[in-house]
């Protein structure tokens, strides 16, 4: 009878054991927000293979399972802030700082910029746009420098454009510049190959096939991308992400997945 009770404790402890185990390996589901892109036909362009790996690296190494809701980006900011969910490639502000957990820093962008003609051919400093119109999705910012310097040393004009929209917008002069995140250390050589060469031919468009697009002479921003959640939303998913962010970086798998 002593040695029944014993097995039932036991076996009691090791079903116990399994329990819990089999609780704390079930992912957390949780929502992840991604900035609505249309092409030119109104559909949403598909997400590179590049950033569901990086997805897929969260997912495993921190325990979580995404639901992805593509929307654009103002609105996908107003319901995480709201608790709905969590945003992927969010960078500081001033203002977000107040209303939005970040995780630790995920990858650094080189933000460069882009132009049309002669008089906008070798920008190489922030002051260098001066005066000039900045072309941007709605709600898309480029870090807390960037934002410092919007407004009082240049203009945005924010639209629900395409990315094609936005370089017609170039040779026709209603704005001057288009900046563009690169996520690894680029010539400014390779670039410009990549957009005149890949990025402007693949919009299939008469009327920029003779354009040649101008890149600046090095990068004007350099801006940290984040997860980000609600004040006191989630708080324990970006602990996770945090701690997968540090043991990727360490091991240098996070980085891999960036190049």
């Amino acid at each position: 009878m002593f040695n029944c009770r014993i097995f039932q404790i036991i076996f009691s402890i090791v079903i116990y054991g399994v329990a819990v185990s089999a609780i704390a390996a079930t992912p957390i589901k949780v929502k992840l927000y991604w900035p609505e892109d249309l092409d030119d036909k109104g559909k949403q362009v598909p997400i590179s293979g590049q950033i569901s790996k990086i997805f897929s690296y969260f997912e495993h190494e921190a325990g979580l399972k995404f639901e992805l809701a593509v929307l654009p980006w103002k609105r996908a900011q107003i319901e995480v802030q709201q608790g709905k969910g969590i945003l992927y490639g969010f960078s500081k502000t001033s203002e977000r700082l107040g209303l939005y957990r970040f995780s630790q820093p995920v990858t650094t962008l080189h933000i460069w910029a882009v132009s049309y003609g002669a008089a906008n051919a070798n920008l190489a400093e922030t002051k260098d746009l001066e005066g000039k119109i900045v072309a941007s999705g709605v709600g898309v910012t480029h870090g807390l420098e960037y934002e410092n310097d919007r407004n009082n040393v240049f203009t945005v004009q924010e639209d629900y454009g395409s990315s094609r929209d936005r370089f017609k917008r170039l040779f026709t002069k209603r704005s001057d510049v288009i900046l563009i995140p690169a996520i690894q250390a680029l010539s400014r050589e390779q670039l410009s190959i990549f957009v005149n060469g890949t990025l402007v031919p693949g919009f299939n468009d008469p009327e920029l096939s003779d354009k040649h697009f101008e890149i600046s002479v090095k990068p004007l921003f350099y801006d940290t991308i984040h997860f980000a959640s609600g004040k006191g939303r989630y708080d324990e998913v970006i602990d996770r992400i945090d701690k997968a962010i540090q043991k990727g970086t360490k091991n240098g798998s996070l980085p891999k997945l960036y190049q």
